[in-house]
């Protein structure tokens, strides 16, 4: 995500479908805007009571309890999810944001963030006022919001260096606050909802370790660019302090006395498989193309992305040397690729972790509607064909599969696609998404198993 001087190319210039979706989210927006301003002056009308019915109540429900989602909300999100890919992509390059994968590497630990401060809700330590803006689409909003701060201080910060003749510690100094104000914010809400049920000196130890290793981070300017140092520290820093947060609940006379504490085998399995598997899927497939990729990256070459200037037509339709070169090392390239085997591995995380959940503890079950009707269509399966093993009675093997099968179709996806020049950033959010529908909720199951919440 570091920020570059923008050039005005006219491969640069926007997509038509990206003008129709920035179009679309405003559209939406103003929808949404008008509804919530209808039911505020007390108007009875179809836009509100929508809203209610299908998003706003089941956003209540998952703040004070365990809501599902219902088809209209995940239709939806879907919609938007897709739609904020599109546009962002667009925004982003026009501001010169690095599209390579370190910026994904940059943004994991917001994956993390999300992760943890979603199972701190799901064990009802935020205060009623906190607790919604971590149930969805709330916690992707205020993730966004973390983002997109932390990315503007690393951009001021570029633009304040270029005329320094030393560098300083602003950038540790900025990262230190943002840090500090999200301990303050998460940390009285949590306080203020459990108070003295809950010890809360692993939350502090954790911010002294966040902020420790900000100072300490110096070596990160060598890989990280300020946009993305800034934005790595803030999202490592704020999943410190939720993981504090969650190691406080653990050790809880609360914890102790909801009798939720699960047998220690029971809590350290299913880490082992969720995170474990798809480390090995990691490794094996960076391993696997590690070399080609370097063979690639000599020549100035990267598998699946086009020269400049050059549209994805051409390098179809022509024949260069560069092609040559390419094409014998593209399948092997794209697999050491970060956002490609992260993604994979993500889906992979979330079928398993939802198959040991539902399978393994009783009483659990799928909240996502399509997800339900996959886990359905198991139960039929296993009807017509006499299955009754006690790993697949539940039919969550097929949802498994499918995962699977998925994260075979995401690198296929990568393997056959060429990304022109402006359509870095979209690749970039494409694997991103990935990770938000794949691995972060894979971690999310994990740990609420590990804490039996």
């Amino acid at each position: 995500m570091a920020a570059r001087r923008f050039v005005n190319n006219p491969l640069d210039e926007s997509h038509q479908y990206e003008k129709w979706a920035t179009n679309a989210l405003i559209s939406i927006f103003f929808l949404i805007f008008l509804g919530l301003g209808l039911e505020w002056a007390g108007v009875d009308n179809f836009l509100s009571e929508t809203m209610n019915q299908y998003f706003i109540d089941q956003i209540r429900g998952e703040s004070t309890g365990d809501s599902g989602y219902n088809a209209v909300n995940t239709a939806t999100y879907a919609v938007v999810l897709g739609l904020f890919v599109v546009s962002l992509s667009a925004w982003l390059r026009r501001l010169g944001i690095d599209p390579s994968d370190t910026s994904l590497i940059a943004l994991l630990p917001f994956i993390t963030w999300a992760v943890c401060g979603e199972v701190a809700e799901d064990a009802e330590m935020f205060g009623a006022g906190l607790a919604p803006y971590f149930v969805s689409p709330g916690i992707h909003f205020q993730a966004a919001f973390w983002v997109v701060s932390a990315g503007a201080i690393g951009i001021s910060l570029d633009r304040a260096e270029r005329g320094a003749l030393r560098p300083n510690k602003d950038l540790e100094v900025l990262a230190t606050g943002i840090i500090l104000l999200q301990f303050l914010i998460y940390t009285s809400s949590i306080s203020g909802n459990l108070g003295n049920q809950l010890s809360l000196w692993p939350m502090l130890l954790a911010v002294l370790v966040a902020i420790s290793f900000t100072w300490m981070s110096g070596a990160l300017s060598g890989v990280f660019s300020n946009v993305q140092r800034m934005v790595y520290l803030t999202g490592l820093g704020g999943t410190l302090i939720f993981f504090g947060a969650l190691v406080s609940y653990a050790i809880s006379d609360y914890y102790m006395v909801l009798g939720k504490v699960p047998p220690l085998t029971d809590r350290t399995w299913p880490l082992v498989v969720v995170i474990g598997a798809p480390l090995i899927v990691s490794y094996l497939m960076h391993s696997r193309g590690i070399e080609a990729a370097k063979e690639l990256s000599e020549q100035g070459l990267v598998a699946g992305i086009l020269p400049p200037g050059m549209t994805d037509e051409e390098y179809r339709e022509t024949s260069f040397p560069e092609k040559d070169i390419i094409e014998p090392l593209r399948s092997r390239a794209i697999m050491a690729q970060p956002l490609v085997f992260l993604a994979v591995a993500g889906q992979v995380m979330d079928g398993i972790a939802t198959w040991i959940g539902i399978d393994g503890f009783p009483g659990l079950g799928e909240k996502h509607v399509l997800s339900q009707r996959v886990i359905d269509a198991g139960l039929w399966t296993n009807e017509r064909l006499g299955i009754e093993h006690g790993l697949l009675d539940e039919g969550v093997w097929l949802f498994a599969l499918v995962k699977v099968a998925l994260a075979g179709a995401i690198f296929y996806v990568f393997y056959t696609l060429n990304f022109e020049r402006r359509e870095l950033h979209l690749r970039l959010l494409i694997g991103l998404a990935m990770l938000v529908v794949g691995m972060a909720p894979g971690l999310r199951d994990v740990g609420r198993l590990t804490l039996g919440v």
